[in-house]
């Protein structure tokens, strides 16, 4: 493909850092074509806006966007000096959310191709089998004498989330959504976005794997669960770091009460209960119990105030 490689290694199987005489570059690697050429198709939107708005793939030095070798089809990005935020650090969550208010900004602009191309998907159906799972893995998990105590309302939660979801006020959400050509980046995680703060305050984010033609509420709503566990559930802490278009978000009935929904316990737990991997077991016990009592004071506040 033209690239002279001095040095290489593994993120994951899929996709490998290298380092080579033309520059850093990273490969991903996709299993099925036509992924490939959506997400190239995704990138070349992005690419070249000021201030960046996504980091994008580019062409090797062959000028062929992609290659296939082994199972997998690789696509090659430059590698984009800088860090992921860390979510208890007042002025990364702020970037973060200045990050999402660009993506969102500028993505409802894409073509009607590209859009109806996208895949969307039920938060009701997606938070309901999140749920189903941890059920079945609680009955027979062998929980540590600090964690049985918090199970069953870790399950309360779940369940008083689904029965009082709010389905007109989503549906209505979804349809104006779609009218509206909104799309969500979708996984709103501190290692998808890049800073750089030798250079700039901005960050911008990474990785079009899970784009999706649903409502950008989804994402404030995929954020706030990732932040709130590192400032204790406190919304003072929200208004302090939130920009207008996350907090407006919480005068909002529906997004209030999704909020109960321990959306990232679930995942965490069904993944490591799943893999059974101690490491990961204990790793997400110390994640539940080091901000549970502010979580619980929190839920019931929603909750209450629901009822």
């Amino acid at each position: 493909m033209g690239l002279e490689i001095l040095d290489f290694g593994f993120f994951r199987d899929n996709v490998i850092w290298v380092n080579t005489r033309q520059g850093k570059y990273v490969l991903k690697g996709f299993s099925r074509s036509e992924t490939c050429k959506k997400q190239l198709k995704l990138s070349k939107l992005y690419h070249g806006q000021k201030p960046r708005i996504m980091g994008t793939y580019t062409v090797y030095p062959n000028q062929k966007k992609s290659m296939e070798f082994g199972e997998y089809i690789w696509a090659i990005m430059p590698f984009y000096k800088g860090e992921g935020l860390h979510f208890g650090n007042q002025s990364d969550v702020s970037a973060g959310m200045d990050a999402i208010s660009r993506f969102h900004s500028f993505s409802k602009n894409i073509p009607s191709s590209v859009y109806d191309q996208l895949s969307s998907y039920s938060l009701y159906k997606k938070w309901s089998d999140r749920f189903d799972t941890f059920k079945y893995h609680a009955q027979s998990a062998k929980w540590s004498h600090q964690m049985q105590p918090l199970i069953s309302d870790i399950l309360i939660w779940g369940n008083w989330s689904l029965k009082n979801f709010d389905h007109d006020a989503i549906e209505a959400l979804e349809k104006k959504a779609h009218k509206r050509k909104e799309i969500t980046h979708g996984d709103v995680a501190p290692h998808n976005f890049v800073i750089n703060k030798e250079k700039s305050n901005k960050a911008y984010l990474i990785d079009f794997d899970l784009f999706a033609a649903v409502p950008q509420a989804f994402d404030w709503l995929q954020y706030a669960n990732r932040i709130l566990p590192f400032w204790y559930w406190s919304y003072e802490k929200m208004e302090e770091m939130g920009n207008e278009d996350f907090l407006k978000m919480f005068t909002k009935r529906w997004f209030v009460s999704c909020l109960v929904f321990p959306t990232d316990l679930y995942r965490e737990w069904n993944r490591a209960l799943k893999y059974q991997d101690q490491g990961m077991i204990e790793a997400v016990t110390r994640f539940t119990l080091r901000d549970y009592s502010y979580r619980k004071k929190f839920v019931e506040k929603i909750i209450n105030k629901m009822n």
